[in-house]
């Protein structure tokens, strides 16, 4: 079983951890999921400590935390997802591969709260709002406005969270992170990013920059036309 392969420290390749999934999902994993290694080094800086409680923002089909939670059994991880079927999907698969260290839940991001968490992983969850060749599915919705307004809200959840939270980013823009986290390390071409959180934010860490933000979207909008 590929849980147990991974339980026990092997390398599996993406297309092999991917036959779990029906078809129309495994379409998806290129570009939307988690590569195995990406995760497996990902999970592996946010519980190389102790077991933590690991957060998901956006865990689409559950990779990164079925991977996560094969490595590092002691500790928890959480997805949270706004698509039902892709909730329904990673709990299913929860109990047919008896992962007993991973949940998921349906919420929109604009309702989470981050604090709780030892670790949290984004990959970048809301691109698809401002880049139509990043859709999903029928459910998703290009909106620039829903765009700031969820990148704006998981900024100011960033600045919420204790000294000591890590941070794993993936394919995100730094403007995402407030400066009251110190970036340790890249990987992958710099597209996988290490932070922690060091201290309390100053008043020049409480918003978002929002003509970086800008500046991002009028990218992103012209490279989709």
């Amino acid at each position: 079983m590929i849980i147990d392969q991974l339980r026990i420290q092997k390398n599996i390749p993406d297309e092999e951890f991917d036959a779990i999934y029906p078809f129309e999902i495994r379409e998806l994993s290129e570009r939307h999921w988690t590569s195995v290694f990406v995760a497996k080094t990902a999970a592996d800086f946010l519980c190389n400590q102790r077991p933590v409680k690991v957060l998901d923002i956006g865990s689409g089909a559950g990779k990164f935390c079925f991977v996560g939670a094969a490595l590092h059994p002691s500790s928890q991880f959480h997805g949270i997802d706004i698509r039902e079927n892709f909730i329904q999907l990673s709990n299913n698969l929860k109990e047919q591969y008896a992962v007993a260290n991973v949940s998921f839940f349906q919420q929109d991001a604009l309702e989470m709260d981050l604090t709780g968490y030892g670790g949290i992983y984004f990959f970048n969850s809301f691109q698809e709002k401002i880049d139509p060749t990043s859709v999903i599915d029928h459910n998703s919705k290009v909106s620039v406005e829903q765009y700031i307004q969820y990148t704006n809200h998981i900024f100011n959840e960033l600045n919420k969270v204790p000294a000591g939270t890590k941070l794993v980013t993936y394919y995100s823009e730094d403007f995402c992170v407030p400066g009251s986290f110190r970036l340790l390390a890249t990987h992958f071409n710099g597209e996988l990013k290490f932070y922690l959180k060091e201290m309390e934010p100053d008043e020049s860490d409480e918003q978002l920059n929002q003509q970086d933000i800008s500046e991002h979207i009028d990218r992103h909008t012209f490279l989709s036309e």
